[in-house]
């Protein structure tokens, strides 16, 4: 064979090559977009039902948050869910919530699905006990970087009673720095203005919140 005809075997393998590789790459694309529109809670503005979809089918009243990050500190609040005389609890109550690492950061480890995806890998769910009695079990996140937002807790319930789930005002900390004291009222939503009295006991944050909901 001659070099011109041995150089033109070796372009058409290249560029058949190219070729193939270029079509695997549009495919895995194509199949990333399809899966993406298929799944409506692969979205961080995703409906609040998202929120919901991809929790254990057997729930506790105890909701534990794995703790990964090195040098985290540990956080336990607990409290009771009462309806909105403040006095009946209500038992089933779904909670979910999320929340940044001890960088202020959503980290995640790559196995989320839905809008877990962008709520990261701090996450969980709890059902409240027959006394409306719930427990976060997690580690006390941190602040956005550079940013002046007080640390909290996103958190969302879901009644037994009612198909239509609701945001509740987010955790905070009442020892925060970034919390000043004069505002605190000012986030209050459902569930409570949502700011947490914490203290540290053996080496644990442990706080109280009781929910009511109108």
């Amino acid at each position: 064979m001659s070099a011109s005809l041995h150089f033109i075997g070796m372009m058409s393998f290249v560029g058949l090559l190219f070729s193939c590789q270029l079509k695997e790459a549009e495919r895995a694309i194509t199949q990333t977009i399809t899966t993406r529109q298929s799944d409506a809670c692969d979205n961080p503005d995703a409906d609040i039902h998202c929120c919901f979809a991809n929790m254990p089918n057997l729930l506790t009243s105890v909701m534990n948050i794995p703790n990964s990050d090195a040098g985290a500190e540990k956080l336990i609040i607990s409290g009771t869910i009462y309806k909105k005389d403040g006095k009946t609890p209500i038992p089933g109550v779904i909670l979910y919530a999320y929340h940044t690492n001890t960088k202020g950061e959503y980290s995640k480890k790559g196995t989320e699905k839905g809008v877990q995806k962008w709520h990261g890998s701090h996450h969980g769910w709890c059902k409240t006990d027959a006394n409306g009695k719930y427990r976060i079990e997690t580690i006390r996140p941190a602040s956005y970087p550079g940013n002046t937002t007080p640390a909290h807790i996103h958190a969302a319930v879901k009644l037994p009673d009612n198909p239509n789930p609701f945001y509740i005002t987010d955790f905070m900390f009442k020892d925060d720095p970034l919390l000043p004291k004069a505002e605190q009222n000012r986030f209050s939503y459902q569930g409570g203005s949502g700011i947490v009295a914490v203290q540290k006991v053996n080496n644990v944050w442990i706080g109280k919140r009781d929910l009511v909901l109108n």
